[in-house]
């Protein structure tokens, strides 16, 4: 029986998207993805989509704005952001970048779900492709 597909960590981010955010912040497109599979990919290594987005379920209420077969939406505390950055060694520019293109992503999926983007007042956002 064949082992189902693993989802390419850029799935959940439309490229038009990336490509808008990395002009706007003065960046490259190419390098705005690397960095964006980077994250998704470390997320995948330690400690997995499903295991970090449970975690975030037990200690933030309603951390998970939008789930899919392919895709978690998430609120999360902004700190997690610096812990994102440290652990991927990123600059400030970096960490802005994707931090942007999380957010526009964020709400773009969030405005299509017919889900409200209340859930990020005071929060920030976090889309992971699920595996």
């Amino acid at each position: 029986m064949p082992s189902p597909a693993v989802r390419d960590p850029l799935d959940a981010f439309d490229p038009d998207l990336v490509s808008s955010v990395a002009a706007e912040t003065g960046g490259s497109a190419d390098a705005l993805r690397s960095l964006l599979r980077r994250h998704q990919e470390s997320v995948r290594d330690l400690p997995g989509v499903d295991d970090l987005v449970y975690e975030w379920r037990r200690a933030l209420d309603d951390a998970v704005v939008v789930r899919t077969p392919e895709l978690f939406c998430c609120a999360v505390r902004p700190v997690v952001w610096s812990e994102f950055a440290d652990a991927l060694g990123l600059d400030g520019e970096e960490r802005e970048r994707l931090v942007a293109v999380h957010d526009r992503q964020a709400r773009r999926i969030t405005r299509a779900e017919g889900a409200s983007e209340r859930a990020f007042g005071g929060r920030a956002a976090v889309v992971l492709t699920r595996e």
